[in-house]
């Protein structure tokens, strides 16, 4: 799960997707069997949930604009 934000060498390509989707996926779980006193976790793990849908995201426009391209 190489962090594009701090490796200017780290890529996302459609064959990762998978992995960081479940990853955002057991992240929203988790964070919503947080209690409530957990504010530190809950804020640390948001971020982390937040990354792992950007990069979905961004794989999801890359794939799209390649298929746009090809047509």
């Amino acid at each position: 799960m190489c962090d594009s934000a701090r490796c200017p060498q780290a890529t996302h390509h459609p064959c990762h997707r998978p992995v960081w989707a479940e990853h955002a996926d057991k992240t929203k779980i988790f964070i919503g069997q947080l209690g409530t006193t957990r504010k530190t976790e809950r804020t640390r793990l948001q971020v982390d949930f937040d990354r792992a849908l950007r990069v979905v995201a961004e794989i999801d426009a890359a794939r799209t604009g390649m298929s746009e391209e090809s047509a």
